[in-house]
């Protein structure tokens, strides 16, 4: 119902058109543009992703719940055609998504494809494989659950055991490498 009245208002109230920016604009693999964007209000930023004219919430892995992250912006990044953001939306905590694509999904709706994060820290880089993507994250003085170097994020695991906490990064080999900072 939110999103219907987001809809409404970004289109035809001008108050609204003020407050809503585009915060990224990047090109996936297809060539087709994909639009971060922000509507801003008192509390902070609830982002929203704008892809062949559809408008849906940021973070893909409740895309409907996407509301209940505000916060503040952390940074935006096009990368490999995809787009990966994150939003500080309670301290300590970041939470991100990379999106490489837009597909069909698995009810024949028009969805992005990728894969969400949320961590303490941010992450520090993008591993583009053949088969799956990786991010990583630096566990800077061990602020994860686990005592360890680094935190990983695959997108070729499901979610819930997408993060792998580890203390020697894989072999690079067969992988793009991307830093974000």
């Amino acid at each position: 119902m939110r999103m219907i009245i987001f809809i409404i208002c970004f289109y035809t109230l001008p108050c609204f058109a003020d407050s809503i920016k585009e915060v990224k604009s990047c090109t996936s693999e297809q060539g087709e543009e994909i639009q971060l964007l922000s509507l801003k209000t008192i509390d902070g930023d609830t982002l929203y992703l704008k892809f062949r004219n559809i408008i849906t919430g940021a973070f893909i892995d409740n895309p409907s719940g996407s509301h209940d992250f505000v916060g503040d912006i952390a940074f935006s990044k096009c990368i490999n055609n995809s787009i990966i953001f994150a939003l500080e939306y309670g301290s300590p905590y970041t939470k991100g998504c990379l999106v490489n694509g837009w597909g069909n999904g698995d009810k024949g709706k028009n969805e992005p494809e990728g894969f969400c994060f949320a961590e303490r820290d941010k992450p520090e880089s993008i591993w583009f494989g053949k088969d799956n993507i990786l991010v990583v994250i630096k566990n800077k003085e061990n602020n994860g659950v686990k005592d360890t170097k680094y935190i990983i994020y695959d997108s070729n695991k499901p979610d819930g055991e997408r993060s792998s906490h580890i203390d020697k990064l894989p072999s690079n080999t067969g992988y793009k490498i991307f830093n974000l900072k």
